[in-house]
């Protein structure tokens, strides 16, 4: 059988330029003595996807070859109805086992895997956790090596499907790692490290600093130094202290003000990232970020701060995932941004950066827990990926029930 890498990502005719799953499924060919086929010439193509927004690549994809096998897998894997419905197998979580059996045996073999989403079968399905630790450092579109550090995350917020959906574990020979990352400094290259968060690796500490990455309150506050990055990116995502504590993400505004300022004064730009349209959000949250502003105005004279908003999306290993969405955070952020440029709100030193529109955010939705518009407006409904076997299913089950409550 003749394979192909296809990178939802890019076009068909753009592959040259494709991320890192695409990346790592050239490695597994190699590894397995493969040689990699045009798309055209294949009689199997694996598939990445990054996010239930790559559907329409699939779509097309699958209405271009309509006789070819087509497997997708990747990030946006843990969320397959959607795209199973344009493929014949979704490989759910990671892939070494599958592509090792895929290589192997065949597509029927592969196809009676724990973690093989096929539409139209009703038993349940695993993601499978067996990320292939022996990868090498993968170079990126900006020119940086990927190191892994691990996968999952300890922290589960109510919101996050990465911390919801994989168990957490950490690279199991850290040596190797910090190895790695110093032979490659060495060499004059860039590197960036690749964890959701990776301040909560016990070997942290061992790592040598890069530029960028994204640090929690919490941790810098134990740090006691800022990180050497020229921007500083604080994932705080609630737009309020109480929205922040309900979603199991709890900073409070004296803390972020604070910890705002501290790195400011040192120098750093600072990057808040919050969620618009969090559930049980009100009108009085964003009157509490505009007065967050205006503390942070007030008592830092030197400093930028840009705050990038992202639009709510349920995914389906999460809590929230039951809860109803509305479009009322555009009224909010629309009435947000007119208090900022018309108003008081306005500062040189502010940057905003808006969230999806209603209308986008609901065909993402609508996407990634196969629900209808109606189905997520009305909430409660887990949703066809229910099929898959999250592994904190107990716990997220015990959440949802409060919430529906």
């Amino acid at each position: 059988m003749k394979y192909s890498i296809f990178d939802a990502c890019f076009s068909e005719n753009n592959q040259s330029g494709r991320g890192l799953s695409a990346e790592y499924l050239a490695w597994e060919l190699r590894r397995h003595n493969l040689t990699e086929s045009k798309i055209s010439d294949s009689d199997c193509i694996l598939a990445t996807c990054q996010s239930t927004e790559a559907l329409p690549a699939i779509q097309t994809l699958r209405k271009r070859y309509p006789d070819k096998i087509i497997i997708v897998g990747g990030a946006a894997s843990t969320s397959p109805y959607c795209f199973g419905q344009y493929c014949n197998i979704v490989c759910v979580g990671d892939g070494q086992a599958f592509l090792s059996a895929l290589f192997s045996q065949g597509i029927v073999a592969a196809s009676k895997l724990p973690n093989a989403w096929i539409a139209g079968e009703t038993r349940r399905i695993s993601i499978d956790q067996s990320f292939p630790w022996d990868l090498p450092p993968i170079q990126a579109e900006d020119n940086a090596y990927r190191l892994w550090c691990g996968r999952g995350c300890k922290n589960k917020c109510w919101f996050c499907q990465t911390g919801w959906a994989y168990t957490y574990s950490e690279h199991p020979h850290p040596k190797s790692i910090v190895s790695q990352a110093n032979h490659l400094l060495q060499r004059g290259k860039k590197i960036a490290y690749l964890s959701n968060d990776v301040s909560q690796h016990s070997f942290y500490s061992q790592l040598p600093p890069v530029a960028h990455g994204s640090y929690s309150v919490n941790f810098l506050r134990r740090v006691g130094s800022p990180p050497p990055a020229r921007q500083i990116r604080l994932g705080i995502e609630g737009v309020s202290e109480r929205i922040r504590k309900s979603v199991g993400k709890p900073i409070s505004n004296d803390d972020l003000i604070g910890c705002t300022r501290w790195l400011n004064a040192a120098g750093k730009s600072v990057r808040w990232f919050m969620i618009a349209g969090l559930p049980g959000e009100t009108d009085g949250d964003w009157e509490e970020l505009r007065r967050a502003i205006q503390q942070w105005k007030m008592q830092t004279p030197k400093g930028v701060l840009a705050l990038s908003f992202t639009a709510f999306c349920p995914d389906p290993a999460t809590p929230l995932a039951v809860a109803p969405i509305n479009d009322l955070y555009w009224d909010r952020f629309v009435a947000f941004k007119k208090w900022f440029f018309d108003g008081t709100g306005w500062s040189n030193r502010v940057k905003l950066m808006a969230p999806q529109q209603p209308k986008t955010r609901m065909e993402k939705a609508m996407r990634s827990m196969g629900l209808s518009e109606s189905e997520l407006r009305e909430g409660g409904h887990p949703g066809p990926n229910s099929r898959v076997i999250y592994p904190y299913e107990s716990a997220c089950n015990a959440i949802r029930s409060k919430i529906q409550r």
